[in-house]
C-alpha cells in the first residue's frame, strides 16, 4: 500500500540534523561525491577524491578553473546563490523545500498541491515519486524519496534533474574534512566591500548633530478598561500616534543635495527655511501645513559646518566632476581588444585617431539617456572600444577580425562620423551572407537614435534592414516618421448613430446594419484625410482575391476630393473602410473588404497537426476587451472554471487536478467566443479551451493537445 504524502514528507524531516552523503549525478553525465553535516558543512569531490567546494560555519572554499581555491569568510549578512542545475542542497536537505508549518503565516510555497506517491526505482534504491506546484516559479517540481531512508533520491525541475546514489546517514566526518589548509587567494566579496561601505557611512552618520524636534503631532487613543458606572470610577488605556515622517535639512548657502532613496519615492509635504538652515518635512501619510511649521519650530537647531558655504560648494562641485569624468573614462573603453568583447555586446569601435575630443563626445551623445515621459528613459548600452590597432579599420577588416558571428552588427566612429556635424555613426551588418541580406551592408546613424537602433537590434526584435532601408536619402538614418495620429476616439455605436439617416446605398445600408447589432461598443479612431490620397490608395492597392462590396461607389464618391474624416471597423473575416464628413459627420462612402477564412498549409507527412475542433458557431462581433467594464452583459468566471474543471476530471479519472481559472477577467457573452485556461493535472500545465454556447452558463471545452488547436466554425475548412 502506497504511504500518503504526508508520511513520505515525516520520513524526510527525520533526515534532518543528520550526516548524510552519496554520490551526485546530474544530466551531463558528470558526478560527485557529497558529503553534509547539517546545518552548513559541506565537501564535494570530483572523481579523483578531488575536494572542489568545501563550507562551514564560517568559511568557503571553492576549486576555480586555474586550478586555486578561493577563499571566502562568510558574514551573517551574506546571501549565497546557485546558479545554474540547482544545489546537492535540493537533495540532500529536501526538507528545506517543504518546511513544517509556521505560526507566523510566511510559509515557503515551494511544493505545494503534491500528487498521490508513486512507486518509483533510482540507481537501484526503491523510492515513492511525488510531483507538486513550486509557486515561485509556476512550474512543477517532482521528487523521489528512499523508501527506507527518507532522503531525496531524485529532483527533477523541467529538463534538469539530480539523483543521489549510495546514500548513507548518520556516519561521522571529522571537521577537517570541511577545511582546506592548503594555498588559495581571497574572492572578491562585493557584499563584504559594500559592508564595510555602509558601516563607515553609518559611523560617518552618528558623528552629525542631530536637529530633532521637540513637539509633534498627536492622535490620542483611549479605551475602556474598567470602571462603574455608579462612582464614575473609570481605567482608561492611553495611546498617542504621530505620523510617520521624514525630516530632510541642509544649509541653505549651501543648496539642496539630490535625494536618495528612499525620499526620492516619498510626497515632499513641508519646506521651510529657518535660520542657516532649510527643513523639509516628507510623508506618505497628509500632515496639516500648521502641524509641520509647528514642528520645524520647534527644532533646538545646531550649528552648521565651520567652513565659508562656497568653499564647500565647489568641494562637492569639484567631486561630482571627478565622478562623472571618471564614469566618461570608463565607458570610453581606452586600450579594450576587439576580440574580447564578441558575444552578447554592442559594440561601438574607434577607427579615427585624429581628435580625441570629437571621439569622447560622440560615444557619450550615443549612450546619452532619452526621456521617455513618467520617470522613464532608454538608453544604447554600448562596449566603447578605442585602441589605436583599430587606426583606419575599414568594414572588410572589421568583418575579418570578428570572424563568424556573434556579433550580428557593430557600429563604427570613422573620420566622416568624426568631421560630419550631425556625427553619423557607421552601422554594419555583421551576421550570415544572405542574398537578400548581405553580411557587411552598412547604413550611418545620428547619435540620438542609437538607443533606438541598439535596443531593437540587441533583443532581435527588428532586422537590421528595418532600418537600412529607412534612411534619408543621403544614407542616415534619423528616426522613423511620425505616425499618423487620430484626431478622435469614438465607438461604432455613435458612427451607427451619425449615419443612420443617410443610408443612401447598399454598402452603407449593410454597413450600418452589422454595427449597428453589436452587442458591445467597439472603438474606432478617426484620422483626417484628402479624399483624393484616400481614392488613389484604395484604387492602387491589389486586394487579391478579396470580396469587395461598395468598392466601385467609395471610389467614385472619393474622386471629388475635399477633406474628410476616415476609418476602419473590423469584422468576421472582413474589413470596412469608411469617410465621412468632417464636420456634419454624414456618411461619404463606405466599402467592405472580404478575406478568405483561414485554411492551414499542408504539412509534412507524418508531421503533427492541430487538432481540429468543429463548432456550431463562430464569434462574429469584435471586442476590445479593455472597455468591457463590470456593468457590461458578462460571463460568470466561475461557471467556466467549473466547466473546465469538471471537463479535466472526466478525462483524467483520479487525477488531481487544479487551477482552471479563464484568463480574462471580464469575459463578454457572445456566441462562439473562445476562452483560454490554465489547469493542473498531477501538477503538470494543461491548457483548455471554453466557448460560449447561446445556453447560459453552458459551454463548449476541449483540452488543447500538444500538437494544437484550430476552431473550425460552420463552412470552414
Amino acid at each position: 500500500m502506497a504511504p500518503t504524502w504526508e508520511q513520505i514528507r515525516g520520513a524526510n524531516y527525520g533526515t534532518m540534523g543528520r550526516t548524510v552523503r552519496g554520490l551526485v549525478h546530474r544530466p551531463d553525465g558528470s558526478w560527485q561525491l557529497v558529503l553534509h553535516a547539517p546545518e552548513a558543512a559541506w565537501r564535494y569531490e570530483n572523481e579523483f577524491g578531488e575536494p572542489i567546494f568545501l563550507e562551514n560555519t564560517t568559511d568557503r572554499w571553492s576549486l576555480d578553473a586555474d586550478g586555486t581555491m578561493v577563499h571566502a569568510a562568510k558574514s551573517p549578512n551574506t546571501i549565497y546563490a546557485t546558479m545554474g542545475i540547482g544545489s546537492p542542497s535540493l537533495l540532500l536537505r529536501a526538507y528545506d523545500v517543504f518546511p513544517p508549518k509556521s505560526s507566523h503565516g510566511f510559509d515557503n510555497h515551494r511544493f505545494v498541491d503534491p500528487n498521490t506517491p508513486r512507486e518509483a526505482m533510482v540507481r537501484g534504491r526503491e523510492g515513492w515519486e511525488v510531483t507538486a506546484l513550486d509557486q515561485y516559479t509556476n512550474e512543477t517540481v517532482t521528487y523521489v524519496f528512499d523508501a527506507h531512508l527518507g532522503v531525496a533520491l531524485r529532483w527533477q525541475h523541467g529538463d534538469e534533474w539530480m539523483e543521489l546514489e549510495n546514500p548513507a546517514l548518520d556516519q561521522e566526518f571529522e571537521p577537517d574534512l570541511f577545511r582546506w589548509t592548503g594555498p588559495s587567494r581571497p574572492a572578491q566579496d562585493e557584499m563584504a566591500k559594500f559592508q564595510r561601505e555602509h558601516q563607515e557611512r553609518e559611523r560617518a552618520l552618528a558623528e552629525i548633530p542631530q536637529a530633532v524636534p521637540t513637539w509633534l503631532p498627536l492622535t490620542i487613543g483611549a479605551t475602556s478598561q474598567s470602571g462603574d458606572p455608579r462612582t464614575g470610577e473609570l481605567s482608561l488605556s492611553i495611546n498617542g500616534i504621530s505620523p510617520q515622517f521624514t525630516l530632510r535639512r541642509w544649509v541653505s548657502a549651501i543648496g539642496e543635495p539630490s535625494l536618495e532613496w528612499p525620499n526620492d519615492q516619498t510626497p515632499e509635504r513641508y519646506r521651510q527655511s529657518l535660520g542657516d538652515w532649510t527643513y523639509e518635512i516628507r510623508s506618505y501619510q497628509d500632515i496639516d501645513p500648521a502641524d509641520c511649521a509647528r514642528v520645524v519650530e520647534s527644532i533646538v537647531p545646531v550649528d552648521p559646518p565651520q567652513r565659508e558655504a562656497a568653499e564647500i560648494t565647489a568641494e562637492l562641485a569639484a567631486e561630482e566632476h571627478d565622478r562623472r569624468e571618471a564614469q566618461v573614462l570608463e565607458t570610453l573603453g581606452t586600450g579594450r581588444i576587439l576580440t574580447d568583447h564578441l558575444a552578447d555586446e554592442s559594440l561601438l569601435i574607434r577607427t579615427d585617431f585624429s581628435d580625441d575630443a570629437a571621439w569622447r563626445e560622440i560615444a557619450v551623445a550615443a549612450m546619452a539617456p532619452i526621456p521617455q515621459g513618467n520617470d522613464m528613459e532608454f538608453a544604447a548600452y554600448l562596449t566603447c572600444i578605442d585602441n589605436r590597432d583599430y587606426d583606419g579599420l575599414s568594414v572588410d577588416g572589421l568583418l575579418e577580425a570578428i570572424g563568424e558571428p556573434p556579433p550580428y552588427y557593430a557600429f563604427l566612429v570613422d573620420a566622416e562620423t568624426v568631421s560630419n556635424p550631425e556625427k553619423p555613426i557607421v552601422a554594419v551588418y555583421t551576421g550570415p551572407d544572405e542574398p537578400e541580406r548581405p553580411r557587411g551592408r552598412t547604413f550611418r546613424v545620428i547619435p540620438a537614435e542609437m538607443p533606438s537602433v541598439e535596443n531593437n537590434l540587441s533583443i532581435a526584435n527588428m532586422d537590421f534592414e528595418s532600418f537600412a532601408d529607412s534612411v534619408d536619402e543621403d544614407g542616415v538614418f534619423r528616426g522613423f516618421p511620425e505616425p499618423v495620429r487620430p484626431v478622435g476616439e469614438v465607438t461604432t455605436r455613435e458612427i451607427a448613430q451619425w449615419i443612420a439617416n443617410d443610408l443612401d446605398t447598399d454598402a452603407l445600408r449593410d454597413f450600418y446594419a452589422e454595427i449597428a447589432g453589436w452587442k458591445y461598443p467597439y472603438p474606432v479612431s478617426l484620422f483626417e484625410v484628402e479624399l483624393l490620397e484616400v481614392h488613389a490608395q484604395a484604387r492602387d492597392h491589389d486586394h487579391g482575391v478579396a470580396e469587395l462590396v461598395g468598392y466601385d461607389e467609395f471610389l467614385a464618391a472619393t474622386a471629388h476630393g475635399g477633406p474628410a474624416l476616415s476609418g476602419t471597423v473590423p469584422a468576421h473575416n472582413a474589413r470596412w473602410s469608411f469617410v465621412i464628413d468632417r464636420e456634419s459627420y454624414r456618411p461619404i462612402a463606405v466599402y467592405r473588404i472580404g478575406f478568405r477564412a483561414y485554411a492551414p498549409p499542408a504539412s509534412p507527412d507524418g508531421a503533427p497537426q492541430p487538432m481540429r475542433l468543429e463548432v456550431p458557431f463562430v464569434c462574429r462581433e469584435p471586442v476590445s476587451l479593455s472597455t468591457l467594464t463590470d456593468d457590461d452583459d458578462l460571463v460568470d468566471r466561475g461557471a467556466v472554471q467549473q466547466a473546465v474543471l469538471a471537463e479535466a476530471a472526466r478525462l483524467h479519472g483520479d487525477a488531481h487536478i487544479a487551477g482552471g481559472e479563464p484568463v480574462l477577467q471580464r469575459i463578454p457573452r457572445l456566441e462562439g467566443f473562445t476562452i483560454g485556461c490554465h489547469a493542473q493535472v498531477d501538477g503538470q500545465p494543461v491548457f483548455y479551451l471554453a466557448i460560449v454556447t447561446d445556453v447560459r452558463d453552458e459551454f463548449i471545452v476541449q483540452e488543447v493537445p500538444p500538437e494544437g488547436l484550430r476552431v473550425v466554425g460552420p463552412g470552414e475548412a
